[in-house]
């Protein structure tokens, strides 16, 4: 059970590492290294990062722009909040 709970522990913090990179990296115009970053915590589940994605394929920010992906991103982040009040 500790063993579990550590791993929980230790994906938390990278995903919110990523999200945090992601946000400096955007702060200071870096738009492709964002959306790299902002990318790693998605996967991971992160909605914040979901959603920044979402807003970096819609504008094309350090992307193409891409209505497929903004939804696919859009949609994760939805979801993920349903599951989560659930």
């Amino acid at each position: 059970m500790k063993q579990i709970l550590i791993i929980l522990i230790i994906a938390g913090t990278m995903q919110a590492n990523d999200l945090h990179e992601g946000m400096e990296a955007l702060e200071s115009g870096d738009f492709k290294s964002a959306v790299v970053f902002f990318e790693k915590s998605a996967q991971s589940g992160n909605k914040l990062a979901q959603q920044n994605l979402s807003v970096m394929y819609s504008n094309g920010y350090g992307v193409k722009k891409d209505k497929q992906t903004v939804s696919m991103w859009l949609n994760r982040a939805i979801n993920h909040s349903i599951v989560a009040v659930r």
